[in-house]
């Protein structure tokens, strides 16, 4: 089991850094999607990964749900998963603070494990990310088939 603080920014030689790498626009059009409908809060993706010893993050499909959750609804969110609580009072200070413009929250969640991670310094900002989703929205449609398969049809 990891240290309860690895939960947070990540953790290095886990497979959701893989994940965030190659599924940032869509993590990045969610978060801007939802500050501009929501205001603050938290993206989550649920991962279908069965073994990722032998994905190729590049070439293998993965299903993968995403839905924002707002600030208000973040710590009833998060209850299931027994994060400790002074790790979700800071997250909840960090809602507050991040910025939407640059900053995303993420929870990945999958094969039993949860991992919250601040992304900040992005080479792509999360309206870019947004806005590159909306005008090439076909191209990402036919991505998804290939490259990775949203559950809720993001």
């Amino acid at each position: 089991m990891r240290p309860p603080t690895s939960v947070w920014q990540g953790y290095s030689g886990y497979w959701q850094s893989a994940f965030i790498r190659e599924y940032l626009l869509p993590i990045g059009h969610a978060a801007w999607q939802g500050y501009l409908t929501q205001w603050r809060g938290l993206v989550s993706c649920d991962v279908d990964v069965v073994d990722v010893s032998t994905l190729d993050w590049h070439i293998d499909p993965v299903e993968y749900g995403i839905q924002y959750i707002p600030k208000a609804e973040m710590q009833r969110y998060l209850e299931p998963h027994n994060l400790d609580m002074d790790f979700v009072h800071r997250l909840m200070e960090a809602a507050m603070t991040y910025q939407p413009g640059q900053d995303i929250l993420v929870a990945i969640l999958g094969n039993g494990q949860v991992d919250i991670n601040w992304l900040q310094n992005l080479a792509i900002s999360p309206p870019d990310c947004y806005h590159e989703m909306r005008s090439r929205h076909s191209e990402f449609a036919l991505g998804l088939s290939s490259g990775g398969r949203c559950k809720d049809g993001c």
